[in-house]
């Protein structure tokens, strides 16, 4: 009996040793700990119109989203907007965590589903001067749950469940002004806050051990945008997006504990750890082929090199590649009286191509993009989809999204009202 605690700790130990050698798995390839569902490469919410025209947010006007892209496209809005935009997300995923990086293995992609209220934008402009407030969800950090058992002879001798989730909102507040007639600029202050959770829970039911590690992180930070946008004649225009490094606090708790019927053992720990955030840099152009036709292009710097995260105190390695996202789209408007009022009917088709900073695993999404709505004065509703699939990782990841926004311009009520 003497040597049962020896037993014990000894164990406990072992588990201990298991589980920080899980957690310090490489290769995941594009989904490490803290990686956004979907794409790493984030500018904003993306409305229906955006998504529609090949991820397009630089210089196509849109609604309130702008604020997290390029703000001063505020000052070519309304002069007062307010906006609501949800969406649709199935998202596919292979390795992540301990899942099929060398701990636990599945027979094909795994995939998740999530409806979300995206954006809530409120937009007023006062001659020259327009600010804009918006609440958005601009990261998704959650996983695929899996649940393991062992069982022979129809005895269960080992189980193991395993969950992660957690996303980050941004609160902005912006302010853009007019520069003369075709000249714009803007700025926003962004006050990121959000949460990752995650957990592995594993019970031998034989010897009735359970091994718990429970994380929690609080995430939290300040980032700037600012933007300018420039009309060079009545057919085109320039957008400029900028954020510059900046850095995300994290505040974290974990607890490890190992119980059996003859003892408890539970430990606690604290940490503050520091995310860097790269620079972002965008270039956008709106072209008005005609009347009712308009093209768009858009290249995004994503500087992923710079990048550096720590996890639990602990530095950790992320082979990072500078990245460029490009999308372009079309927009074609068709025109209609109905109920008394001029009714327009936008179609939206784009392409996109979002490459993963990740070094050693090289992939990129292809999407293919397309929507429509129906709009008046007052206002407007619009949706579209996008349809994307991976290459480079080798296991063809497809990542789907439908987007649904809905606009309304009060002020516009107070002028047809007179």
């Amino acid at each position: 009996m003497k040597r049962q605690p020896v037993k014990i700790l000894v164990s406990f130990v072992f588990y201990a040793f298991f589980i920080a050698s899980a957690l310090a798995q490489t290769g995941p390839g594009q989904y490490t700990e803290e990686a956004p569902l979907g794409s790493w490469n984030i500018l904003g919410p993306e409305t229906a119109a955006s998504l529609g025209s090949g991820l397009c947010q630089l210089a196509r006007v849109t609604g309130g989203e702008v604020i997290y892209s390029n703000p001063s496209l505020l000052s070519w809005l309304p002069p007062a907007t307010l906006s609501f935009s949800s969406s649709f997300n199935q998202t596919q995923l292979f390795s992540y965590w301990l899942v099929n990086t060398g701990v636990v293995s599945t027979r094909g992609n795994l995939t998740v589903r999530a409806w979300h209220l995206d954006h809530l934008g409120l937009t007023w402009r006062s001659g020259r001067w327009t600010v804009g407030l918006g609440m958005a969800l601009t990261e998704n950090y959650g996983r695929p749950g899996i649940e393991y058992r062992y069982v022979y002879n129809q005895v269960v001798y080992n189980q193991m469940q395993i969950w992660q989730t957690g996303h980050l909102s941004g609160y902005a507040i912006s302010l853009s002004r007019k520069l003369g007639d075709n000249l714009s600029l803007g700025a926003s202050l962004v006050y990121e806050r959000g949460y990752l959770e995650r957990s592995l829970d594993e019970f031998w039911t034989q010897d009735e051990i359970q091994l718990l590690d429970y994380r929690y992180q609080k995430i939290r930070g300040f980032r700037l945008v600012a933007g300018l946008s420039y009309q060079l004649g009545s057919r085109l225009s320039l957008g400029l997006g900028l954020s510059p490094p900046y850095i995300r606090k994290v505040m974290g708790k974990s607890t490890l504990s190992y119980r059996t019927p003859l003892t408890e053992i539970e430990t606690e720990s604290q940490v503050s750890d520091r995310i860097k955030r790269p620079l972002t840099v965008g270039l956008g152009m709106k072209f008005a082929i005609n009347q009712q036709l308009e093209a768009y292009l858009d290249a995004s710097y994503f500087d992923w090199k710079r990048y550096r995260f720590s996890y639990f105190g602990e530095d950790q390695s992320r082979n990072f590649r500078a990245v460029i996202r490009i999308g372009c789209g079309l927009e074609y408007r068709t025109k209609f009286r109905f109920l008394g009022r001029t009714w327009s009917s936008p179609y939206y088709l784009g392409l996109a191509v979002d490459p993963q900073p990740d070094l050693e695993v090289r992939s990129a999404y292809y999407l293919l993009t397309f929507g429509s709505g129906l709009k008046n004065d007052l206002l407007g509703l619009s949706f579209s989809a996008a349809l994307g699939l991976e290459k480079g990782s080798g296991h063809n990841l497809k990542r789907h999204r439908i987007a649904l926004t809905l606009e309304f311009h009060p002020e516009q009520k107070k002028i047809f009202s007179k």
